[in-house]
């Protein structure tokens, strides 16, 4: 007995797990850790950083080892001081090994430190592209979950309206059993009854298509989702939205590409400056019995490019280009984001509208369906005043539902407009 209480329990509790079903939270917070394009982020900032440390590279000395075996022609000539021998000395051996070690520090190269400015600047912009994709995958996870909601709701409320034709047919053939109403009527609430059957079926399937995508953008198996508070009320002052407007990811990244088409411009600019190096070279060779194997030398060395055609010259006003160009998609993007905005603001107003007439309507059906019913019963309506009632009232209460998650949706898209909150 306790055994089989026991597997009852637990066949209890996980009927009870499945009827739940995932939450609008869980399906973001798990998009945001295993979707494609965020993953695609991360490792693109981590591409960032690394050219950044490619950059501070280099301020470090450069170190160069060279080891090398040398064939070559014999340079040599002999020298006598009488009454000495003849004595040779040889300038080229014809093979020896030479050995060299550099280090290069520069000192002032100021290229080199526009460009890590450059890769520093890069690098922290390209957060802003993160937090702007996962504003986006936020808003696509939202809209799917919403269109889950409303496929879940359109084969709810072909449901119900399956059941109102099943009842309507049991009294139809009540009524044609009591010989009151005409064959005609049975066989067209049957035909009824199969075409909300067949649209029925195509409800599920768009509620399982759905949740498929769902599953994919959050990486999870969706098999059910909840209902979510239908969100009726938000923040419309426009200035207030202005403001928070600036928010945005995608307009912090383009700001700061209009610095770093600034800091392009500096780069060009600096290679008219000159450049300072220290230089120690240590080198060892068999190459000659007349000079020292070891050799080293210190060296500071001052270059200054005065004069390379005009390509310097050139090179700054391209720049310049593309800083005037990167001011200009800023601008642009500002101004469409506002207008963005002033649209939005007028569907959610209309969108408002069309839930308070959706309500009305919905009213409208339901008394209109009652008085159909009663005449029908009566002998005083026909079976298409009461089908089409019934089909009336499946049109208002799909139209009122869909009306509330469409203004959801667009308060959802309020919020990626902003930035995300």
């Amino acid at each position: 007995m306790d055994g089989g209480f026991k597997r009852a329990w637990c066949l209890l509790l996980s009927a009870i797990t499945l009827s739940f079903g995932v939450s609008l939270r869980e399906v973001e917070e798990a998009a945001l850790k295993s979707y494609y394009e965020v993953q695609i982020e991360k490792l693109e900032i981590e591409k960032k950083r690394q050219e950044r440390l490619k950059e501070l590279g280099s301020f470090l000395p450069v170190l160069n080892l060279e080891a090398s075996f040398n064939l070559a022609r014999k340079q040599s000539f002999t020298f006598q001081i009488p009454p000495a021998p003849p004595r040779e000395f040889v300038f080229v051996e014809g093979s020896y090994p030479k050995f060299t070690f550099q280090l290069i520090q520069n000192l002032f190269n100021l290229p080199d430190i526009k460009r890590y400015e450059i890769s520093k600047k890069l690098e922290g912009s390209q957060r802003y592209m993160l937090e702007e994709k996962k504003n986006e995958i936020l808003y696509k996870v939202r809209e799917a979950y919403i269109n889950a909601l409303k496929a879940r709701s359109a084969m709810e409320v072909y449901r119900k309206h399956l059941e109102r034709v099943r009842a309507h047919l049991r009294d139809v053939r009540e009524l044609y059993d009591q010989g009151i109403v005409a064959y005609k009527d049975l066989l067209e609430t049957k035909v009824k009854l199969f075409d909300v059957k067949e649209k029925l079926a195509s409800a599920e399937a768009n509620y399982r298509k759905a949740l498929n995508y769902l599953s994919y953008l959050s990486g999870m198996k969706v098999e059910e989702v909840e209902d979510i508070p239908i969100h009726t009320q938000a923040n419309l002052d426009y200035e207030d939205l202005l403001r928070r407007l600036e928010n945005r990811p995608l307009l912090k990244y383009l700001k700061e590409s209009v610095d770093v088409s600034k800091k392009a411009v500096e780069l060009s600019r600096s290679y008219f400056y000159p450049q300072a190096a220290f230089e120690a070279v240590y080198l060892r060779t068999e190459e000659s019995d007349l000079f020292p194997k070891d050799r080293y030398f210190v060296s500071f060395v001052f270059r200054w490019n005065l004069f390379s055609g005009l390509k310097r010259f050139r090179a700054v006003e391209e720049a310049k280009i593309e800083h005037l160009k990167a001011i200009k998609r800023y601008e642009d993007l500002k101004e469409k984001l506002k207008l963005q905005l002033r649209n939005l603001l007028e569907e959610i107003e209309a969108a408002k509208v069309k839930i308070e007439l959706s309500k009305k309507q919905l009213e409208d059906a339901r008394e209109n369906l009652r008085i159909a019913v009663e005449k029908y019963r009566a002998g005083l309506g026909t079976n298409t005043e009461v089908l089409d009632a019934q089909s009336y009232l499946k049109t208002a209460e799909e139209t009122l539902q869909m009306s509330q998650y469409d203004l959801t949706l667009k308060i959802f898209k309020l919020r990626e407009v902003l930035g995300g909150e």
